[in-house]
């Protein structure tokens, strides 16, 4: 077992596990995986993040979405595409979630316990900049084993579809998803910060600011060095993103 940070910089392995077991949006079995660890994420808006990817366990994550099976981890997410909303999920799960799931049954990420000593994991974390929930809810996943993750982070993001029935712990770590100005009162009125996708037709609120990452604001920043999509975790307003057209791609 590795015991220390600097042997675990130094295997093979691709990321961590960061949770194997029941769903807690259905109690099916899933699995949160980190990896992106030493920086070198290519995602251009997010910036040099940790990525996670939180999907089942048992399959694979393209055909999850086909069956209705994603719902262990989207829960009731509008952008799941069996809802047929007027937009649908970013993530093409034939990709990385896909290759994510092959190296994770090929034994590519270390499990806490067994190949390295889990008291490193805040440690593996330190000064770095977390992104909870590249795909999937990290509300599926219970909350603790979140925290010792952030414990040490630069900062992080996180989003959640689940904030009507998560508690008050995830908001600390996670801001709830909105998709419309309803949604912002009661999920602020909940205890949550919110980052809404709104209609190009739809004004922004007072209590909003345009996220400075996307087209409409700039693109002044990325979210690795903006660090503001912390839940609760930060005092600011609730950032506010444009849907540019009916099912495409979207944060």
């Amino acid at each position: 077992m590795i015991k220390t940070l600097e042997a675990f910089k130094q295997s093979a392995f691709l990321g961590i596990v960061v949770y194997e077991g029941p769903s807690k949006i259905d109690g099916k079995p899933i699995v949160a995986i980190a990896n992106k660890i030493d920086g070198r994420s290519r995602n251009a808006k997010t910036g040099a993040m940790v990525q996670t990817w939180i999907m089942r366990s048992d399959i694979a994550p393209h055909h999850a979405v086909k069956t209705g099976d994603d719902k262990s981890v989207c829960g009731d997410c509008p952008l799941r595409p069996l809802n047929n909303g007027e937009s649908v999920c970013y993530v093409k799960t034939f990709q990385a979630p896909l290759s994510v799931y092959n190296a994770y049954h090929n034994r590519r990420y270390a499990r806490p316990g067994v190949d390295f000593d889990a008291a490193l994991i805040p440690a593996i974390f330190a000064g770095l900049s977390v992104r909870f929930g590249s795909y999937g809810d990290p509300y599926a996943v219970p909350v603790k084993f979140w925290s010792p993750m952030a414990k040490r982070a630069a900062n992080w993001t996180g989003y959640s579809h689940q904030w009507r029935k998560a508690g008050k712990t995830l908001a600390t770590l996670c801001m709830a998803s909105a998709d419309n100005a309803d949604d912002v009162v009661k999920a602020n009125a909940k205890g949550w910060r919110t980052f809404r996708v709104r209609k190009s037709n739809a004004p922004k609120l007072a209590n909003e600011f345009v996220c400075p990452a996307s087209k409409e604001g700039g693109t002044k920043t990325n979210c690795a060095a903006c660090g503001l999509c912390a839940g609760n975790s930060i005092i600011a307003k609730n950032p506010v993103i444009m849907d540019h057209g009916s099912r495409k791609a979207r944060l």
